[in-house]
């Protein structure tokens, strides 16, 4: 992008000379067109999103929510000795934080549909309706965002593929159009030519960097002389 964007910059400095070359000129738009959208599409694909947070944070709102609903729901399990209901509920903060989201999803939704069956029990705790909405609530916020970031990335892996055919499409263009037209004029504006070709070079990065001072080399130990 660096050459292609030199090369526009250099085409623009030189309007005068091939302004009046009506195909000319439409390559010219077509090339700086094409560096726009894929100005364009580099921001898309550099901006961050905050779909992780997002789902960092709903999955801690349901952690919290989920584990008090599971307290009380243990203490109910344990007086009624109802071993379903307590392998269910038995829990801990490490548990659930150990969970993937798909896992975590689904032990919630059992949970919240225990609560709803005990609600006349958990009342007796305290444990009130609010309570189970808010579990509920957590839940559905929670599935709303768990799957965003992947989503994101994929959107972002899209972008990248989109970037490498602009910028193969916009090379072709320069190579078998504008190239083509530049060297007829390679009689009447010689030295045209010649920055425009000087544009088109692109230049390695890493090439460019100072060279260390090399190392002086050791010389070679004298030969001993043989022993007469």
């Amino acid at each position: 992008m660096d050459m292609i964007k030199t090369v526009s910059a250099y085409l623009a400095d030189h309007n005068a000379v091939w302004g009046s070359m009506v195909p000319f000129a439409t390559a010219v738009r077509f090339l700086n067109d094409g560096i726009k959208a894929i100005d364009t599409t580099a921001q898309n694909q550099e901006t961050p999103t905050g779909a992780t947070l997002d789902k960092a944070a709903a999955r801690d709102a349901l952690e919290d929510v989920l584990f008090l609903m599971c307290e009380a729901l243990g203490v109910l399990a344990h007086n009624a000795s109802d071993n379903d209901l307590f392998a269910l509920t038995d829990v801990t903060p490490t548990t659930l934080d150990r969970m993937d989201g798909e896992e975590l999803s689904n032990r919630a939704a059992r949970v919240l549909a225990a609560a709803n069956e005990k609600k006349t029990d958990l009342a007796t705790l305290q444990v009130t309706q609010a309570n189970i909405d808010e579990l509920d609530n957590a839940l559905q916020s929670f599935n709303a965002v768990k799957s965003s970031p992947r989503t994101h990335t994929a959107e972002r892996k899209a972008q990248t593929q989109s970037l490498g055919r602009q910028v193969r499409d916009l090379k072709k263009h320069l190579r078998h159009t504008i190239d083509s037209m530049v060297n007829l004029l390679r009689r009447m504006h010689p030295d045209f030519v010649a920055g425009y070709r000087a544009a088109r070079v692109v230049i390695d990065r890493a090439a460019t960097r100072t060279a260390g001072k090399p190392s002086t080399p050791t010389p070679p130990a004298a030969p001993t002389p043989p022993t007469p």
